[in-house]
């Protein structure tokens, strides 16, 4: 942000960068074990499915996670097999930046995944290598700074509020309550404020996210479940079990929290990634029922992604272009197709012309709904020495505070008094905060008004133009005249 200013641009980048990372390393990883060929597919699986493109979108520390998870497994795969320093190095240094991202969850989905497969290997000897002592060293390292400031910050206050209570240890709350508390139901989000959900929550959750390659990595599971009872529970000489148990011992710990969101299952994505990968190498070529099945399903997906396209273009956002659109998509995929002669590689750019157009075209437009990016570009045109801007009764407008740079005092019913006296003063408000600022007998000018929604929770009323104004809220921008 200090190169390129507040912006959607510089928000994302970060997420982006570590993306690229994650793309490369869940390539090196596929063809460490399983060939070039593999390599590609699985990278192209990841960076093609449904949820890589929300998560670059929908800004989270999980992108972080999933990302460096898959670097510092990879890493500690070439430091196994080859003793590479530098790839020493690189695990534990992913496993620390991973922690500072979501907590003691970066090493253990490590731990599991890795520990897994030591399981079905019987390499015991690995677990007591004198060399994870100074690898911990360099995480404890990592993460020290942060220990720090949490201390200073909660347990050398002990008189700071923390969800409604005093006396909260940081320490404690980023070890063990955030994170394990939500399974043990120590954490406030585990009790209090847990959304309940279903033991099958994140499976659900993990069908729609790896689109359009689900088909595939659910038949790779069940083919990995399969050997692994033909064999008894052990691993054939150069067999992997990393990316097996990487999904499911997370899903199966994930889904004991008591508060669970659509994301948290992403963090298996590069992994499940691999297993399709390998599946669809091995597969290639092959001719039958198999890749009748596949193309069946490809053009079924295609449709669907075209159908909704055409949805989003001409009907919840009517765009004049809506028709060059529905040229160009179908176009673009059936050209794609024609040039590699591949099903699964059709199949990707479906989904990239899909998430095109969503970042092109339906993002901006949904978010003039968001409201904060509006208000403050409206404040940035009539702002003047020594004026100020407030928000008013409408909570807290995380938007409004990135594009000002600063936060944005919010203010309610028990302080109307404190902000009705100031001079000079901008409100960001809406109809319920009109009224009682008319009731204290102030004037005001709307220097103008959007349609506030909740964009995070789109819903089929507001998808639907007809019916639109039913869930849609009134924001003003007003100018207080003292």
């Amino acid at each position: 942000m200090g190169l390129f200013g507040f912006t959607d641009f510089a928000y994302k980048l970060p997420s982006v960068l570590f993306s690229v990372l994650g793309i490369w390393s869940t390539f090196r990883f596929a063809r460490h074990f399983y060939g070039e060929q593999t390599g590609y597919w699985a990278a192209l699986m990841y960076a093609s499915c449904v949820a890589f493109f929300v998560f670059n979108n929908d800004i989270r520390t999980d992108t972080l996670l999933i990302n460096l998870l898959i670097f510092s497994i990879y890493q500690f795969v070439v430091y196994r097999d080859t003793g590479s320093r530098l790839a020493f190095l690189g695990t534990f240094v992913g496993i620390g930046l991973s922690m500072l991202a979501k907590g003691p969850l970066g090493l253990v989905f490590p731990v599991l995944a890795i520990g897994g497969d030591i399981l079905m290997r019987r390499d015991w000897r690995l677990i007591f290598r004198w060399q994870w002592l100074p690898g911990l060293l360099i995480v404890a390292l990592i993460l020290l700074p942060m220990c720090i400031g949490l201390y200073l910050q909660f347990d050398a206050r002990p008189y700071t509020w923390v969800n409604g209570e005093q006396g909260v240890s940081g320490l404690e709350f980023y070890f063990w309550t955030q994170s394990f508390g939500r399974i043990t139901g120590d954490s406030p989000w585990a009790t209090a404020n847990s959304n309940n959900p279903g033991p099958f929550f994140l499976t659900a959750s993990f069908l729609w996210a790896f689109l359009p390659w689900t088909p595939l990595f659910l038949v790779a599971f069940v083919i990995k479940v399969k050997n692994m009872i033909v064999n008894k529970f052990k691993a054939k000489e150069g067999e992997e079990w990393i990316t097996f148990f990487a999904f499911i011992l997370p899903l199966l710990a994930l889904s004991k929290s008591g508060y669970q969101l659509n994301h948290y299952i992403y963090v298996v994505l590069p992994f499940s990634a691999v297993l399709a990968g390998d599946l669809l190498s091995r597969w290639q070529g092959i001719g039958g029922a198999w890749f009748l099945s596949w193309r069946t399903y490809a053009v079924i997906f295609q449709s669907a992604v075209i159908g909704i396209l055409v949805w989003i273009i001409i009907l919840v956002f009517p765009s004049s272009w809506g028709w060059v659109f529905m040229a160009l998509i179908p176009l673009g995929i059936f050209l794609i197709r024609g040039i590699h002669g591949k099903v699964s590689m059709s199949l990707a750019a479906s989904i990239v012309f899909c998430f095109s157009v969503m970042n092109g075209y339906f993002y901006p437009e949904l978010l003039r709904y968001q409201g904060g990016k509006e208000a403050s570009e409206l404040y940035n045109s009539v702002r003047s020495e020594g004026s100020r801007l407030y928000s008013y009764k409408v909570g807290a407008s995380h938007s409004l505070d990135f594009y000002q740079d600063r936060w944005i005092p919010s203010y309610g019913y028990e302080n109307t008094d404190s902000l009705l006296n100031a001079t000079h003063l901008f409100v960001y408000t809406d109809s319920s905060g009109l009224k009682a600022i008319a009731r204290k007998g102030i004037e005001y000018s709307i220097i103008d008004s959007t349609d506030y929604f909740r964009v995070t929770q789109l819903n089929w009323k507001f998808l639907n133009p007809e019916t639109r104004q039913e869930v849609t809220r009134k924001r003003y921008f007003i100018e207080l005249q003292k």
